[in-house]
């Protein structure tokens, strides 16, 4: 066996999760003022089975302003008014570009290195609905789930069934695209979504990063098309246990992977159910687990189907409360018309130290199966350290 060694290095940075944190709050005209960041360093090293071990270091930043106002208008309940903008600066190369080239995205914080305008929207919410729109990121508001959010496998947070079907992963991290979303809260605890996007965040269709690499590229074209999300869910408060299901509709032209004729639009369905096992959400002694499954018709579709499974544990020893404690497992089937392609298959291990309110170490531990999802691949291991600062 080849040897290799870890890379622990002191790191200063942020999780880059889909809540905003709660920073130094001002009096803003007539409405409140929140400012936040967050920031991660992540360190990685990798071993192959061809025996290649290599290192990578890079870090995120991310700030945001958040705006919010309360007013009571005339015949009508009260709404609340919002209005958020971010900035995203990412430096260094992550594991998937510097040690893997797998395919499933090895960390979920890893990104074109740039200082670039993230997401930008204003909100309305009532009781029971919320409108946004702007330049959004839909993997904040469809198929997310609760234990996933702890794992660093990018699969566990925005779907492979959907990201690798799409136009350059769809709007998702780290390329805010131009739509609009409205949320309904239904009567005995549904909740519908739907959601339309532009339909390539990146202006390119070949994936180049740098016609948007700033974050303030803005075009939209027929060619480009348009993606859409639906979302329904029964998520009753207090619930142990919720259930969503969802679909995808992308409206620009795909090839077909086998003869290479044009499809009219590309489409997937997937359904997700989380169960609280133990405990309250964010509580100690609580535990999330969910089990989601996504498809889409391998004809034009680079991933056929994708499944993927997670527990996480919060406070498992009474003298930390606030760890968290995580295990999951993805696996990601590729289309049968992708010659010497078939899956990529991810098992991880992951915890949390939080120390303080504000910073939390993270060692993760993943194994990988046929890297890259080529049918030839070896394995490889994965260990990381991420060092989380939010403010």
């Amino acid at each position: 066996m080849p040897s290799t060694h870890f890379l622990l290095t002191g790191l200063c940075g942020a999780a880059l999760v889909t809540g905003l944190s709660a920073g130094p709050e001002y009096a803003w005209g007539t409405g409140k003022l929140a400012l936040g960041a967050e920031a991660t360093l992540d360190a990685a090293s990798g071993l192959s089975g061809q025996g290649a071990g290599r290192e990578s270091l890079f870090g995120t930043v991310l700030g945001h302003a958040l705006w919010t106002q309360t007013v009571e208008p005339a015949q009508a309940k009260e709404v609340t008014w919002s209005a958020c903008t971010s900035v995203l600066w990412v430096e260094g190369r992550g594991p998937t570009e510097r040690i893997l080239g797998d395919f499933l995205a090895a960390d979920n914080a890893e990104a074109c290195q740039s200082l670039r305008l993230y997401s930008w929207w204003a909100e309305a919410t009532g009781a029971t609905w919320s409108w946004r729109s702007g330049a959004l990121l839909a993997d904040e508001e469809f198929c997310g789930t609760t234990a996933g959010g702890a794992l660093i496998n990018s699969a566990f947070g925005w779907p492979a069934f959907i990201s690798g079907n799409v136009v350059n992963t769809g709007p998702a991290y780290y390329a805010a695209a131009l739509g609009s979303r409205v949320a309904l809260t239904l009567p005995r605890g549904w909740i519908a979504k739907v959601g339309v996007y532009d339909g390539d965040a990146f202006d390119s269709a070949v994936g180049d990063e740098h016609p948007n690499r700033h974050g303030t590229h803005y075009q939209l074209n027929a060619d480009q098309g348009a993606v859409i999300f639906t979302e329904l869910g029964y998520a009753p408060e207090g619930a142990p246990t919720r259930a969503y299901a969802g679909g995808w509709l992308h409206t620009a032209d795909f090839a077909d992977l086998g003869s290479g004729e044009t499809h009219a639009g590309n489409h997937g369905a997937y359904a997700v159910i989380e169960r609280t096992l133990a405990g309250k959400t964010g509580e100690a002694g609580n535990v999330e687990a969910h089990v989601r499954y996504g498809w889409a018709p391998e004809d034009r579709s680079t991933v056929a189907w994708a499944f993927d499974a997670a527990v996480a544990a919060t406070g498992l020893l009474p003298s930390r409360p606030a760890d968290v404690t995580a295990l999951g497992f993805v696996y990601a089937e590729m289309s049968a018309k992708l010659a010497g392609q078939d899956f990529e298959q991810v098992t991880e291990l992951s915890h949390s130290i939080a120390l303080g309110d504000h910073l939390t170490v993270q060692p993760d531990l993943q194994y990988i199966r046929h890297v890259g999802a080529v049918s030839t691949a070896s394995d490889a291991w994965l260990f990381s350290l991420r060092l989380s600062a939010t403010y």
